[in-house]
This record gives C-alpha cells, sequence and structure tokens, in this order.
C-alpha cells in the first residue's frame, strides 16, 4: 500500500491521538503531515512531537493532501465544511471523525464524493482505540486501505458495510469507555463502603477490570461462559448477580445503549 499524504483539521484529544500515532507507527512520514489548528500552544506541541507542518487556518495548501481528515467539534462543522470546500478537489478523500454529522451533511456541506465517515474511541490515544468506518462507495480501494491503515494505528479497525452501523457503533465503542468508567465508578464506591481506601479501591478495580478484559480475549469464548465460570452455585458471585438481574440491570444497560443509538440518529439528521 502506498503512505497517504494526510493533512489534518483540527488538534484536540482525538486528532492529536491519531497525528501521533500515525507518525509512531510509520504509516505516515511527517513531511507528508499538515496539521491545521488555530490554537498556537497545541499546534506547538503537536509539531515538535510528530515533526508535521502546522497552520492556523485552512487555505490552498490542503489540496496537496490525498487525505483530509476533519477532527473538529461537531458543533462547528457547518463553519468548518463551508471553510474547506472551496480548497477540495475532486480525488481528495475527505475522512470524518465527527460525531453525528452524517455523510448526507458532508456531501452537501462540501459538494464532494469521496467521503469516509468513522467512530473512533478515547482509547484511540493509547493505541488502544476501537474505530469504525464506513466509506462512501465513490472512494476507491486504494483511499480505503488508507484510512483503515490510519485508524489501525490507533488500535483496531473495524469497516462496516452501510452507514447505520457507524451510529451504532457510537452507542456501542465510542460511548461504551464511558459504560466501563461508570461501572467502575459504582464498584470504588462499594469498595470504599466496605472499608478500602480509595486509593486500595482504585487498585482493586482497575487491575480487576483489565485482568477480566485480558482474559476474555486470551480465552476465546463469550462473555457469558466465562461469567459462568466463575459464578459458583451459592456463592459470593452468585449473590451479586442474582440481584443484579433481579433489579434487571442487563435490561436497563441495553436500553441504555439504545437510548444512545438513538440519539446518535437524532444527531446525525
Amino acid at each position: 500500500m502506498e503512505r497517504a499524504s494526510l493533512a489534518l483539521i483540527g488538534g484536540g484529544n482525538m486528532g492529536g491521538a491519531i497525528l501521533r500515532a500515525v507518525v509512531s507507527q510509520g504509516i505516515v512520514p511527517a513531511e507528508r503531515l499538515l496539521l491545521v489548528e488555530p490554537e498556537a500552544e497545541k499546534a506547538a506541541a503537536l509539531s515538535e512531537a510528530t515533526g508535521c507542518a502546522v497552520q492556523s487556518k485552512m487555505d490552498g495548501r490542503v489540496s496537496e493532501y490525498e487525505l483530509l481528515l476533519l477532527a473538529t467539534k461537531p458543533q462547528g462543522a457547518p463553519l468548518v465544511l463551508a471553510e474547506l470546500r472551496s480548497h477540495l478537489i475532486p480525488e481528495q478523500t475527505v475522512v470524518s471523525v465527527m460525531a453525528g454529522i452524517s455523510l448526507t451533511t458532508l456531501r452537501n456541506g462540501l459538494g464532494h464524493e469521496r467521503l469516509v465517515r468513522t467512530m473512533p474511541n478515547t482509547p484511540a490515544q493509547l493505541g488502544e482505540g476501537m474505530t469504525a468506518v464506513y466509506a462512501d462507495p465513490a472512494v476507491p480501494e486504494a483511499s480505503r486501505k488508507q484510512v483503515q491503515a490510519v485508524f489501525g494505528a490507533c488500535g483496531t479497525c473495524l469497516e462496516v458495510d452501510h452507514e447505520d452501523a457507524i451510529d451504532a457503533a457510537t452507542a456501542v465503542s465510542g460511548s461504551g469507555p464511558a459504560y466501563v468508567f461508570y461501572l467502575a465508578e459504582q464498584m470504588m464506591v462499594a469498595a470504599q463502603d466496605l472499608g478500602f481506601s480509595e486509593s486500595a479501591a482504585q487498585t482493586l478495580v482497575q487491575k480487576t477490570l483489565r485482568g477480566a478484559i485480558l482474559l476474555w480475549e486470551q480465552k476465546g469464548v463469550s462473555a457469558a461462559t466465562l461469567r459462568r465460570q466463575v459464578t459458583s452455585p451459592g456463592g459470593t458471585t452468585e449473590a451479586a448477580v442474582t440481584h443484579f438481574e433481579s433489579q434487571a440491570v442487563g435490561q436497563h444497560l441495553q436500553e441504555g445503549l439504545q437510548k444512545a443509538y438513538q440519539r446518535a440518529k437524532e444527531l446525525a439528521q
């Protein structure tokens, strides 16, 4: 695969994570990278870390790059799309990580066909992210592979076959880290109620969650199977799980993800 040239619009947490990942993994060399970031301090830090070129505003220079990655906040999408529109050329591929911004919105705002919509998540900052990718049929295969390589540098990349799956992934993996942190919060409170210090509770919960995920990945069996293996009849785990089930905790979690999905659909309209 030929290495792409990449112009990144927005150097926030996600944009910065992507920039660092593609350089550290050798996906895009520094001399083929451009960062457009209006905050001088943020731009300088990323340039020092990666060696990329930086500028504060979009201009004709962005037309020189094969991939344009939009990593700004969704609220600013109308202005960003309007500014970018006059600098695009048909051969470029525009990739969006802006949550809730549909391909229709991108197409109307940019007057452009080669579009890719993605949904990464925050563990991309550690190279452990999960990114769902949907490419418009107008995007050529070579560009699709370049996009997959970019997000593969941030963790795992899953290409989906319809745009609705991006909204579904928003509910599952995009928002997913927050669900894990919410569970961790409750476990922390319970641990402290049982007499542990905050520091000890954090260690117990962090290592338990980390170990459980690593075990799940290594064993290659379902989460339900692993849960049953640790749930001895009449034991402590069964006491907790039975209570969770009596309070419909599983159902509430599933309904919560449905609410997230519905909100993602609303934002994309």
